[in-house]
């Protein structure tokens, strides 16, 4: 098959750094699936806004001709980028207008829809109904796939398009009508909203606007318009797939995923397993697999000498370690605290340069109370955020927001057993352990209050040392967590969707 997937966030190497964030979910997944695909052997194309800083070091040669994108009466051009990743899945990058501040809110309507038409555009190009660039050859494009709320709009832009003859009279009404579309979706509380008035400047109707169509509480829903125009809406995991029809879910979409439930399908989620393999890993001062974990011993030992903290690798190594500060930060700094009266290791370590100024008077609190045992480090640039995931004993995962698990999945990949503020994603990536551990691939806490993550840190800190643990850890680590087993089943719905 030959399958184009849009998203607004693509990073050649999404890692760390991007966990936390909806961005990085959506980069994470995306890349995810296009490698996944790819290695099923389709061809896969992904398609994305540029970004010169975060893709300069792509090869990315500059295609002559523009990609001409119409929305309603607003017309305007894209430079078109295209490169090619070691796995085989093909780039493409959209270039052109400044990211300045909308001067008008129809402006501002346009900018925010942009992407979608211009996934409908390259869609029809490859379709043959505007002449393909030299040298390319005929498309046999099959399908889009829309991950994440940025890219749902594609979706509806597709289908109205379809409606529209081409300009050169070409057949691109019934190649584009004929496109299976699917919508990835992660996090439809982050979905763009836009008023009524702007219905006109993203070129679509009015009689859109309606509670069947894309009205969502008195705008207009971008997610909204993926969910009801796409073929299928897909989730990762089958307790993902509940959390967007529950009913008083906090995004408030969940009625419009119940109107579609039986097209509301589960795909599982995943993590790329060549970027994230303590085995292979270039940022680790010793690597290891599940069979000998000599390497990971002598990787905690390095990075204790490497945060000054007490050379005892003994302790166990709780870490909790993300690119954002999450929402329930300042929880896990409280039940931290409270654990650090046993003995152990701690260490808070973000991407991020910056926390809340409470929650960083309470670090430093803890650093200063319990010197050379805990550490906090923020501005935390990759390679180090690797090594930290590497030596940890535990993972400590508080982000209940994160569609993707792939802190939690990373975790288990380097043995550092997560324990985890229970979410929808969450319980899809873990298996929270029994009390014997004779099952189990992580400790799941109820909720994100101090009591239930310091409650949770407890039951790690009982079975420590244990042989029981310690089969516990080659057991997460052995999980086959791949975006392979995702891309199988989206594949499946893509076949079903041709019969």
């Amino acid at each position: 098959m030959d399958l184009m997937i849009a998203t607004r966030s693509f990073l050649p190497a999404p890692g760390v750094a991007a966990w936390g964030t909806p961005a990085g979910d959506a980069a994470h997944a995306a890349l995810g699936l296009a490698k996944g695909l790819r290695a099923l052997g389709h061809r896969v194309t992904l398609v994305a806004p540029l970004d010169p800083e975060r893709h300069a070091t792509i090869g990315l040669a500059r295609r002559l001709s523009p990609l001409v994108v119409a929305a309603g009466a607003h017309r305007h051009e894209r430079t078109i980028y295209d490169a090619r990743l070691p796995s085989g899945v093909e780039i493409v990058l959209l270039g052109g207008e400044s990211p300045q501040e909308a001067t008008s809110e129809p402006e501002r309507a346009a900018r925010t829809a942009w992407f979608g038409h211009a996934v409908a555009a390259l869609a029809r190009q490859r379709l043959g109904a505007v002449t393909p660039r030299p040298g390319a050859t005929d498309s046999e494009l099959e399908a889009v796939v829309a991950v994440g709320e940025g890219a749902a709009f594609a979706m509806l832009a597709i289908r109205e398009d379809a409606k529209v003859p081409a300009s050169d009279g070409g057949p691109s009404p019934r190649l584009l009508a004929g496109l299976s579309r699917l919508y990835v979706a992660l996090d439809p509380a982050e979905s763009p909203v836009l008023p009524r008035a702007a219905l006109p400047a993203i070129g679509l109707e009015d009689a859109l606007f309606t509670p069947d169509g894309i009205e969502f509480y008195g705008e207009a829903s971008l997610a909204k318009a993926g969910a009801l125009s796409a073929d299928r809406v897909l989730a990762l995991g089958d307790p993902l797939r509940d959390a967007l029809m529950k009913a008083g879910a906090a995004h408030r979409y969940d009625g419009v995923f119940r109107a579609r439930a039986k097209d509301v399908l589960s795909i599982g989620g995943g993590i790329d397993l060549a970027q994230y393999n303590p085995a292979t890993d270039p940022h680790l001062a010793a690597r290891f697999d599940p069979d000998d974990l000599t390497g990971k011993a002598r990787q905690k030992s390095a990075l204790l000498g490497e945060l000054g903290l007490e050379p005892n690798v003994e302790l166990p190594l709780f870490a909790l370690v993300s690119g954002e500060a999450p929402p329930a930060l300042g929880a896990a700094v409280a039940a931290l605290s409270r654990a650090m009266r046993g003995e152990l290791h701690a260490l808070v370590a973000l991407g991020a340069a910056s926390v809340p100024p409470e929650v960083d008077a309470a670090l430093q609190r803890l650093a200063k109370t319990h010197s050379g045992r805990f550490a906090v480090r923020l501005g935390v640039p990759e390679p180090q955020l690797h090594r930290m995931v590497g030596a940890a004993d535990h993972l400590l995962v508080v982000d209940a927001e994160c569609a993707t698990a792939t802190a939690a999945r990373a975790g288990m990949r380097y043995g550092a057993v997560p324990i985890a503020v229970r979410s929808p994603a969450a319980e899809e990536a873990i298996v929270d352990a029994e009390a014997t551990l004779a099952t189990g691939t992580g400790f799941l806490a109820d909720s994100s209050d101090p009591e239930s993550i310091f409650s949770a840190i407890q039951r790690a800190i009982g079975a420590q040392g244990t042989p029981a643990m310690r089969k516990l850890r080659r057991r997460a680590m052995r999980v086959e967590g791949g975006w392979e087993r995702s891309a199988r089943r989206l594949e499946a719905i893509l076949k079903q969707l041709e019969e």
